[in-house]
């Protein structure tokens, strides 16, 4: 980490500590209090370009204030808006500065001119806060490369199905039907890539949760009692904390490695990415289950705090692609992509 990156940790950590996060789950709504001093303390251009309002720093600093974010069980558009659609309209000098915005992938759109007019056609699936969203950063493949289009989503031709994910948070599908863009412009980045910066947001995202059941249950195992002993002092309990820390620990060196390797050598950075992918998936379901087999029945009530890190834990792992997804991918990185086995297990560059 490096110490702008633990700054702002630091920063974020205290700026939670002032505002109350309701815990329960799912959510009635968004934390409105905690978007708006994200927003206005400037974390959501953190690796945005200058030229596009941003402060130009690096992704491994925008991942520490997701991280604690999701420490804190707050919910945010902030992975998003910050780390997705904002850095991709800013990659080509576009700001978004006074709206909040999602980001969608069209494998198969198209665009067409009407005069002056730039009309993007497709369709984009499983897109999260869209209802807090005012515009959507589309990318979208053309037969001239990639391009970004910034969409109301009150345009016309937009077409919203919403409905709401295990945490409560609006989830759903966009059809573009000739929807005119308010700004369009060939992007550097391609779809792929954008999925990958998505798959290792989210495995960052992953680690934090599954950190936070770990140190909740820890915490809950060590003062909860039964049978006049406390549940850690039991030897079966004993081995679950065990198996649940060494999972986490797993998450959490994965999430690290990937983080450090993105701003490296780029087929270094796709096989960690993959890892990251990969293992953080693998382990959050089992990471939320052993915390709600400790916890008991108290564990599955709305009002209790462990559903919120755990909701996240099952809902999180498919975004940006599955384990499967991720382990085929990195499979096609030795298979076809001629990568060195070896070279892949020790993070050594190719």
């Amino acid at each position: 980490m490096t110490d702008i990156a633990a700054e702002l940790r630091a920063t974020v950590t205290a700026m939670l500590a002032r505002i109350p996060v309701d815990t329960q789950t799912p959510i009635t709504a968004p934390d409105a209090a905690v978007w708006d001093a994200v927003v206005d303390a400037g974390f959501t251009g953190v690796d945005v370009p200058e030229e596009a309002g941003g402060h130009g720093g690096e992704l491994g600093d925008a991942l520490a204030v997701l991280d604690s974010l999701t420490e804190a069980g707050a919910v945010t558009p902030y992975l998003e808006h910050a780390l997705l659609a904002s850095w991709l309209a800013g990659s080509v000098g576009h700001s978004l500065e006074g709206t909040t915005a999602t980001v969608a992938l069209i494998d198969d759109g198209t665009i067409r001119t009407d005069g002056d007019r730039i009309l993007l056609s497709g369709n984009a699936t499983g897109i999260p806060h869209i209802d807090g969203a005012d515009i959507v950063v589309a990318l979208t493949t053309t037969p001239d490369g990639p391009l970004v289009a910034v969409v109301t989503l009150e345009a016309p031709g937009v077409e919203v199905e919403v409905a709401t994910d295990m945490q409560g948070v609006s989830y759903g599908d966009i059809v573009f039907r000739d929807a005119e863009a308010s700004f369009s412009a060939p992007s550097p980045v391609g779809i792929e890539d954008l999925r990958r910066r998505g798959a290792l947001a989210y495995a960052v995202a992953l680690a934090a949760a599954a950190r936070e059941v770990r140190e909740r249950t820890v915490r809950y195992a060590s003062e909860r009692t039964q049978f006049g002993r406390p549940l850690a002092k039991f030897q079966a309990i004993q081995q679950r904390l065990a198996e649940m820390a060494a999972q986490t620990t797993l998450m959490e060196t994965a999430a690290r490695a990937a983080t450090e390797a993105a701003s490296g050598d780029p087929a270094a950075a796709r096989t960690a990415i993959a890892a990251a992918k990969i293992v953080t998936s693998r382990y959050a379901t089992e990471v939320a289950s052993a915390g709600h087999q400790i916890h008991g029945a108290i564990g599955f009530t709305s009002e209790h705090s462990l559903g919120r890190f755990t909701s996240a834990l099952w809902t999180w792992t498919d975004r940006y692609g599955t384990e499967q997804d991720w382990a085929a991918s990195l499979a096609g990185e030795i298979l076809d992509g001629g990568a060195d086995p070896w070279d892949v297990i020790v993070a050594q560059d190719s």
